[in-house]
């Protein structure tokens, strides 16, 4: 009897104890370890997504700044001053402030301003000493590039910097433009969740919160993808900031210059819904042991059985079993403690159950592209006097570029659209596009309808939150004549036949009208212009993706090298199916199988009479 001086009772109190609190505290470690990684892939996926969405926006608007502006530009260059037309211009544009140019010789190293325009009196000359100076700091990267963003040192006006060249005096000129962004640097500012910032590659915040602008967000946090060798175009990482407290980092490059888009959470603030869960796991933790050890010392027998059916589900839950529930009839605390354990398991089950959906809407994705590749036409075809071939691959598993063609009495038609960004909304406007095209192409219209058309389509499918830039070509069988109408699209390249050899200046852009992007107004007029296409004639027309097509070391194909790429494939006027494959396989050579930043998409056509 002496060594049974410990009853029963107390050895189950201790062993109910201990089994309950190991597999309450397997429980809590793995759900906790769950919940953790499931928070973190949903904020690094949230935040990617809209550091992702305002790069694109960013680059659209500044692109289409830099397109609206060519204009202005190419007055300057014909006249050598800014005419009362482009003075009207100018006046008219929303983003522009001033504008000045200056000249240099190739090594920019002496600048001399040679004129200047702006809306208002006196905005120029208290500008002018920060547009110099952002010059003369920006030498070296103008050498490189023939455009720079840079921000005003006064207020939060931007300054872009496009480079061209005067042929006549073979010197550069810089055509500095003053831009106010209001309602994007409105974005950055006002940003709840997460703090937003546009950056240069330096580091420099040109959009942010308050006072921010100018700082170096370096300084702030450590960034470690500004002095990476390969910078992606969009990632993640985790960082430190100046207070040593952990930040979810959030990037994506914009595509234009050396600007990137940052989101930046801190990690605390983003688990803090973790803290919350295991401080009440913890209560509920010291709720169940009480409870056990009160029951234990009444209910002895019941409870061993009990426990043993617990002990049974925690080796269950060890071995990631979740999806399950403990049957044990007891209206007393044992009872409870398995009501909330068959609780936590559910939630738990839950949580699996959400990554198991997110798995269900990637092969969703998978069945999307399936059908969203039935709306091109074939890669190759004649139509009468013409023969097209083309080439279509999405940056992800839905794109959101878009082609087609097809013929329509004496006439054929020729389609092609780029919707903003890509991805599953984009592919659903592209759907809309390819059905209103089913139709309007019935109608007996000119592209310019066609066109009007269209947009009211874009505009009520997306009321505005979606655009698209497209251009629409109509060949007359008889005249031989392409009428086209664009609506700020990149101009399709007319490559006219001869017996000379085809060099870059060859090329011929149809540029002649150019309008707003489908579904930014509903009523927009849509203007068109003719060009005559001869026998032995091609036109290349293509979507903005292929110049922004990186290799492996993350650099960009670029407009030169594209445009070289057209001459080469197309130096002795081959068929379309060959041009298309030449010049195919010259951006995949450069590619070496990186991923895609941007839809790839262009096709040939070629009169054969």
């Amino acid at each position: 009897m002496a060594g049974r001086q410990f009853s029963i009772r107390y050895k189950i109190l201790v062993l109910m104890t201990a089994i309950t609190s190991v597999a309450l505290v397997s429980f809590v470690f793995m759900a906790s370890k769950i919940f953790r990684e499931d928070k973190m892939a949903y904020v690094f996926d949230s935040t990617s997504n809209l550091s992702g969405t305002l790069a694109w926006q960013i680059k659209n608007q500044l692109n289409s700044i830099l397109i609206s502006s060519k204009p202005l530009f190419d007055d300057y260059l014909q006249q050598r001053e800014f005419s009362s037309v482009s003075q009207i211009f100018f006046k008219n544009d929303q983003f522009l402030d001033a504008v000045f140019v200056y000249e240099s010789d190739k090594e920019i190293s002496q600048l001399e301003k040679k004129s200047v325009i702006e809306k208002t009196s006196g905005v120029a000359d208290e500008a002018e000493l920060d547009v110099f100076s952002q010059l003369n700091l920006n030498r070296n990267l103008l050498t490189k590039t023939d455009k720079v963003i840079a921000q005003l040192s006064k207020d939060s006006r931007l300054i872009l910097i496009q480079k061209a060249e005067n042929k006549e005096s073979q010197k550069l000129l810089f055509f500095v433009m003053l831009l106010r962004l209001s309602e994007i640097e409105e974005m950055f500012k006002n940003s709840l969740a997460q703090k937003l910032y546009l950056i240069d590659g330096q580091g420099r915040i040109l959009f942010g919160a308050e006072g921010d602008q100018g700082q170096k967000l370096t300084n702030q946090i450590q960034l470690r993808f500004l002095s990476s060798p390969q910078k992606l175009a969009q990632s993640v990482e985790v960082a430190e900031d100046s207070k040593k407290q952990q930040v979810l980092v959030s990037y994506s490059r914009v595509g234009f210059s050396d600007l990137y888009v940052v989101s930046t959470v801190l990690q605390k603030n983003a688990l803090s819904a973790l803290d919350v869960l295991l401080r009440k796991s913890f209560i509920f933790f010291i709720l169940l042991i009480s409870l056990t050890v009160m029951v234990s010392l009444l209910a002895s027998s019941q409870l061993t059985k009990s426990l043993t059916t617990l002990f049974e589900a925690t080796k269950k839950v060890a071995l990631g079993q979740f999806n399950f529930q403990v049957n044990i009839k007891s209206n007393d605390e044992i009872g409870t403690l398995a009501d909330n354990f068959n609780l936590m398991a559910s939630e738990v089950s839950r949580l699996l159950g959400q990554t198991a959906e997110k798995a269900r809407m990637e092969n969703e994705l998978k069945t999307a592209q399936t059908v969203q590749e039935t709306l091109f036409p074939q890669t190759y075809s004649q139509l009468g006097p013409l023969e097209v071939a083309g080439f279509y691959e999405p940056a992800s598993e839905c794109g959101g570029d878009w082609w087609h063609y097809c013929q329509v009495g004496t006439k054929i038609f020729f389609w092609i659209g780029d919707a903003t960004g890509h991805g599953a909304p984009s592919a659903l406007l592209t759907s809309a596009a390819k059905s209103a095209s089913s139709i309007i192409e019935r109608l007996n219209v000119t592209p310019g309808q066609a066109m009007e058309l269209l947009n009211r389509c874009i505009y009520d499918v997306s009321r505005g939150r979606l655009m698209m830039t497209f251009f629409i070509g109509a060949y007359d069988v008889n005249t031989k004549e392409l009428s086209y109408s664009n609506a700020s699209h990149e101009a399709p390249f007319l490559i006219k036949k001869s017996e000379e050899v085809l060099k870059k200046k060859s090329l011929i852009p149809l540029n002649e009208v150019n309008n707003p992007r489908l579904g930014q107004a509903r009523d927009t007029k849509y203007a068109e212009s003719k060009i005559q296409i001869d026998a032995g004639d091609l036109v290349f027309f293509y979507t903005d993706g292929i110049p922004d097509i990186r290799n492996g070391g993350d650099e960009a194909w670029g407009e030169r090298e594209f445009i070289k790429s057209i001459v080469n494939s197309n130096k002795d006027y081959p068929s379309a199916q060959d041009s298309v494959k030449r010049f195919s396989t010259s951006f995949q050579d450069y590619r070496q199988g990186s991923t895609l930043v941007d839809d790839v998409t262009f096709f040939v056509v070629k009169s054969l009479e």
